[in-house]
């Protein structure tokens, strides 16, 4: 073998060892990550949401399965609103229905439609119902950009509809944090012994009874319902949006508003957009008739069903703010049980009636 086969076969093997190098370091690098994502920070509630979701039931707090149906029929999307309004108890009773509520403080229409795909995955879903916070789509909603990872982190690995966020999405997110949600970890002995002792007893019982959240004032009473008890009223509004009622739709939710509605025709899917109430007190302050206006126009755009409850007559359902935790409209526990009777007979009597026809004779005279 001459010098110059000699120095060839030399570069070969220094390449090869570089390269298994680089590939033991990789793997180094994720088991580290791994270890600290498993050790250093608490699970999301809403991993728990999405195993059940999965499952297609929920558990009771005993441990024994909730109701005797298997897989969700009828999936509730919004945010923290809807978490705290619509009872999927309730629901089912009136509209012989197996729910359940994928409403998160914080989710925005785009998270709303990955999630719609994500339960689609494993259920039969013949109804969403989409809770329609103004909020979430008047004045600019661009925000939240790269820092944003609270739900599509909690999505598996091999769950397609994570790829598909990422990807489509990664003009404004950072991929990063689908890996490690550094900025939330923990070091504490005691939080670190406690987190992994819990990570490694609860995967084969998971249930949204009685999560662990401490974010809010009530505990999860199962299929994804906050019951809020009652605490003493707050006046104050605080979301940056609340004061955006003369503002259009803005182009992000409206976006991704389009994607659930295609979505749901393409797999004939019955959709209800439904704002739930706020107090009275509060509607003066918003000019909830210019949202009304804004809001109700919007959805005919894509002729969806609207049912706008701050419409509703005050001798169905009286919103004082007795029934609230704050001014904004998060109800508590008690009436939203009355709101979600009202909800379910409202889209029980679409069966027999357009969306037109019941908002005719369900609206009263708003002051």
């Amino acid at each position: 073998m001459n010098e110059e086969e000699l120095e060839k076969d030399s570069k070969k093997e220094t390449g090869i060892r570089l390269y298994i190098r680089s590939v033991i370091f990789l793997l180094g690098l994720g088991l580290f990550i791994w270890i600290c994502n498993f050790s250093l920070i608490g699970e999301s509630y809403v991993k728990d949401m999405l195993a059940v979701v999965h499952r297609g039931y929920d558990l009771n707090e005993d441990g024994t399965k909730m109701g005797d149906k298997v897989g969700f029929d009828t999936v509730i999307l919004g945010a923290s609103h809807g978490r705290s309004a619509i009872d999927p108890k309730v629901v089912d009773e009136v509209l012989d229905t197996n729910s359940v509520n994928l409403c998160i403080p914080g989710e925005t229409v785009k998270d709303s439609y990955y999630l719609l795909l994500e339960a689609a995955k494993t259920n039969d879903i013949k109804r969403v119902i989409l809770d329609v916070d103004y909020q979430y789509y008047l004045g600019d909603q661009t925000g939240a950009g790269f820092d944003r990872a609270f739900i599509y982190y909690q999505l598996p690995w091999n769950s397609y509809v994570k790829w598909k966020y990422m990807i489509e999405d990664s003009n404004t997110l950072d991929v990063r944090n689908a890996i490690s949600m550094r900025n939330n970890y923990k070091f504490s002995p005691d939080y670190i012994r406690e987190n992994v002792k819990y990570k490694l007893t609860v995967n084969n019982h998971r249930n949204i009874h009685k999560l662990r959240e401490t974010d809010g004032q009530g505990p999860y009473m199962g299929k994804g319902f906050y019951y809020i008890p009652h605490f003493p009223f707050n006046e104050n509004f605080g979301d940056c949006h609340t004061y955006d009622f003369d503002k259009k739709v803005h182009k992000v939710p409206r976006k991704n508003f389009e994607k659930i509605k295609k979505f749901c025709d393409d797999n004939g899917i019955e959709l209800i957009c439904a704002y739930a109430p706020i107090p009275n007190e509060s509607r003066a302050r918003i000019d909830i008739n210019k949202v009304h206006e804004t809001m109700s126009n919007f959805f005919k755009e894509y002729n969806a069903n609207f049912i706008d409850f701050n419409m509703l007559d005050s001798s169905i359902l009286d919103c004082s703010k007795d029934g609230y935790l704050d001014a904004e409209g998060h109800m508590c526990g008690e009436f939203a049980d009355k709101y979600s009777l009202v909800l379910s007979n409202s889209i029980k009597s679409l069966q027999v009636e357009t969306c037109e026809e019941l908002t005719d004779e369900i609206y009263g005279k708003v002051n």
